[in-house]
Formats: C-alpha cells, sequence, structure tokens
C-alpha cells in the first residue's frame, strides 16, 4: 500500500479510537449514568487530540487553528480566500514535519444523518482543494447515537442510518480526492447504540486507488500508544 495511505490509515484509526475514549471517559464521569449523546463536543475533541498526538508520532496537533492561517499555511503562494478569515478556526490542524499542515480534523457530537455534518464537510472541502494545497487528509469524526433499547430491529434502523450516510460519502464528488464514510463497531450500553464513525476525504493517487475491499477504516481500540504522552 503506498506510504501516504498509510499515514492515513493511521491518522483516522486514531481519530476513531479518541472518539471511543471519549465514551468511554464520559461514562467513567458519570458513573455509566450518562447518554453519549449527552457528551460535550469539547471532550470528543480532546481525546480525539490525545489519540492523534500519542498514536501518530511525529507530528504536531494544533486544537481551534484559525481557518484563514490554515489555508495560508497551506498555499502561501495561493490565491486569498476571505471568507476564510475573521474568526473561523478548525477544531485540529496536523502537521507532519515543515510548516506547511498535512491534515485537518473537525469533531461534531451526536449525529443522527448527513445533514448535520454538511456544513462542516463543506467548509472542510473549501480548505483542502485549495490551489497548490498541502493537505492530504480532511476527517469529519463523530459520535453517531440512537437512543432504543437493545432489539434487533432497533439495531438494524441505527445500521441503516450509517448506511445512508456512507452512500451520501461516496457520492461526493470532488476531483483529485476519494471521499467515504468509516465507522466503528455497533455498540449498545444499556442507554442507546453508539458507535465512532468519520466521513474521510483522502488525496486521489491516480496509479495507486484504493480498492472496495479496502476503502474502509476499522478503529484500534484495543492498541496500545505508539509513544508516552508527557505528564
Amino acid at each position: 500500500m503506498h506510504a501516504e495511505m498509510l499515514k492515513a490509515d493511521k491518522i483516522v484509526s486514531a481519530v476513531l479510537a479518541g472518539v471511543v475514549e471519549a465514551r468511554h471517559t464520559y461514562a467513567a464521569w458519570t458513573a455509566n449514568g450518562g447518554y453519549f449523546s449527552w457528551a460535550p463536543e469539547y471532550l470528543i475533541t480532546v481525546s480525539v487530540a490525545q489519540a492523534v498526538w500519542d498514536w501518530c508520532a511525529p507530528l504536531t496537533v494544533w486544537p481551534e487553528f484559525p481557518l484563514g492561517d490554515a489555508a495560508r499555511d497551506s498555499a502561501p503562494a495561493g490565491p486569498g480566500r476571505a471568507w476564510l478569515d475573521g474568526n473561523r478556526r478548525v477544531d485540529l490542524l496536523i502537521y507532519r514535519g515543515g510548516s506547511r499542515p498535512h491534515a485537518v480534523v473537525e469533531i461534531k457530537r451526536n449525529v443522527d444523518g448527513w445533514g448535520r455534518i454538511t456544513g462542516d464537510l463543506d467548509r472542510m472541502r473549501s480548505l483542502l482543494v485549495g490551489e497548490g494545497g498541502s493537505f492530504q487528509l480532511g476527517v469529519v469524526a463523530f459520535s453517531c447515537t440512537y437512543m432504543a433499547p437493545a432489539e434487533p430491529r432497533e439495531r438494524e434502523r441505527f445500521v441503516a442510518r450509517l448506511r445512508r450516510m456512507a452512500e451520501a460519502a461516496e457520492a461526493v464528488d470532488e476531483p483529485g480526492w476519494q471521499c467515504r464514510l468509516t465507522a466503528g463497531g455497533i455498540n449498545h450500553d444499556g442507554h442507546e447504540y453508539w458507535s465512532a464513525a468519520a466521513v474521510v476525504m483522502e488525496r486521489a493517487d491516480r496509479e495507486q486507488r484504493r480498492s472496495p475491499a479496502k476503502a474502509r477504516y476499522s478503529p484500534c481500540e484495543s492498541r496500545s500508544a505508539q509513544v508516552t504522552s508527557p505528564p
């Protein structure tokens, strides 16, 4: 597999694992009394940042990075995009060495359908596809939840929701980029069904396109971190 694909696999796996860890943290804080759908977005964002930093070194992770600065760092000689300036920020910006960003990650909580992430996806697409840009990867990661009893019919409804979102992701048409949905396991914690999921946009390699069998990732929930975070 192409080296850039391996890098993307590692980052996306870490992002999904961070969403899962946020669920475990929230359950511990609330003595398993709080629904994951209630968990604050900032908790998921910090958990994802920690997982990416732990698993994918060497890199740097910048939370709440100004959109305009991210666009200028990606394409210093490119045309200006005034709408990216101002107070808008990306949740996480990732650098893999050098002064130009490699990936952007947006975080959403309690997503129940494609419409909940279209604004984030459109904003991310505009950042990624700038002429001469350095971005190789964009991720809109989220917790997907469905309050229902643990019954086969209800589980299928939840799976169908993810399936519809996967179809919407595959229909995204952005020349030079591939878009797909990736989701972890389907879980039920006594309150609700939930899964860690992400819409992934990756710069396409015309000579080595990912085969359908390898088009989705799985979260590495059980692996240990590759590096230890400083105290």
